[in-house]
């Protein structure tokens, strides 16, 4: 019997004469299928019938052209005006309706620009064309929908920023405890590209002519804004790092972040018990219960890069007690005896938000909700006084 999506798939397909094909509905469609290739992942089952099951769901939602329109739509409205996108739309529904073959697709030369890292170097950002960015959209909600990530991985659906700081908050029950932060140096650039293909989520044509780098032609284009950061980030280890095109997963694809994070997924199975990881893309943070334990951890750290399936990948680290400020993703931690985890706004952070205060005359209410919503789990008291040196408001009184 065929299933409701599969029913729903049909009808789309054949673009329904009984009522109008909206928006909203193949939104609605799209959803729909990935929630059946998430139940199909989460059973229970093994050999050629339960795989070939995965592999329908996956070539359907692959092949539908409402799932496409919907993945275009969403592109558009992140450059475009609303007219211009349902201008757009409503192009590509006009008859014949013909999907387009990740299999056959041939991609257009990639644009990449370079942009000064927070920490050490630069990044290739690559700018894709919108069918092609639409093969990166779908490749990640194909790998969202099939894994099931670890607790210490974040940067997935439902796991922000925030919300890894808060996991870090909740373990951080000693000064005693150490911390050991690491960042992987060219993260990105240094996978080895082969290793993506032994991933059990996409199809192998997918993998070749849409995440492959060495399927594309690439074309530097770099932009005016950026120009001035790029070169005081490389004044001091300059490389020919600026001549090199993109390599291993190409920052700016959607579906990067989600395949490292896959990779990165056994990383607890080669620590010490009691040693808690979390991750966010490229930045590791590891709790240790004692400072001993923290420099063990941060060598095991260093072999799991080194040996890793998908590297060997170079990293900087630093070990510390957690009594003395640590910093991740924006923020600073700390523990102090008798008193709860203290999080304030790192370095890079007040630049921002100075740079962003002064540029121009602006309200100093609306900079705070500014500051706030963007370090929103940062004490209103570490704001206020920065405010306050910054001249902005005056103390409040006692």
């Amino acid at each position: 019997m065929a299933s409701v999506a599969g029913k729903r798939h049909n009808r789309m397909c054949n673009c329904c004469t009984v009522r109008q094909v909206t928006i909203a509905r193949q939104n609605s469609f799209r959803r729909d299928l990935q929630k059946q290739i998430a139940r199909r992942s989460t059973l229970p089952g093994a050999g050629d019938i339960h795989a070939g099951l995965i592999l329908r769901e996956k070539e359907r939602y692959l092949t539908s052209h409402a799932v496409q329109s919907s993945v275009l739509c969403d592109i558009w409205q992140r450059d475009h005006t609303p007219e211009v996108v349902q201008s757009r739309w409503k192009l590509a529904q006009r008859r014949p309706v013909i999907p387009h073959s990740y299999r056959r697709f041939r991609s257009a030369p990639v644009s990449y620009f370079h942009k000064a890292r927070s920490t050490v170097g630069v990044r290739k950002i690559c700018r894709f064309s919108d069918v092609e960015k639409m093969w990166h959209y779908m490749a990640r909600d194909l790998i969202v929908a099939q894994h099931t990530p670890r607790p210490h991985i974040g940067d997935w659906s439902g796991r922000g920023r925030d919300w890894q700081i808060d996991q870090i908050m909740s373990v951080l029950t000693s000064p005693r405890q150490a911390v050991v932060c690491a960042d992987v140096t060219r993260a990105f650039a240094s996978v080895n590209i082969e290793a993506v293909y032994e991933l059990p989520y996409l199809p192998e044509p997918l993998i070749r002519r849409a995440i492959d780098y060495r399927s594309h032609q690439f074309i530097r284009r770099e932009r005016s804004e950026y120009v001035r950061d790029v070169h005081l980030a490389i004044r001091n280890e300059y490389d020919g790092v600026l001549e090199r095109s993109p390599s291993g997963l190409m920052e700016g694809s959607p579906a990067s972040n989600a395949i490292f994070s896959v990779l990165l997924d056994d990383l607890p199975d080669h620590l010490e018990e009691g040693i808690q990881a979390f991750v966010y893309c490229d930045n590791i943070v590891l709790i240790a219960p004692s400072m001993s334990r923290a420099l063990r951890a941060n060598d095991a750290l260093v072999r799991y890069f080194t040996g890793h399936r998908a590297g060997p990948f170079e990293m900087r680290s630093s070990v510390a007690h957690v009594s003395e400020r640590f910093e991740h993703l924006g923020y600073t931690l700390r523990r102090l005896p008798g008193l709860p985890p203290d999080v304030g706004i790192a370095r890079n952070g007040w630049l921002k938000f100075v740079a962003r205060l002064f540029s121009e005359p602006r309200d100093v209410g609306e900079a705070l909700k500014w500051l706030k919503a963007s370090y929103g789990r940062c004490y209103y008291s570490s704001l206020r006084e920065f405010l306050h040196m910054a001249n902005c408001v005056r103390p409040r009184p006692h």
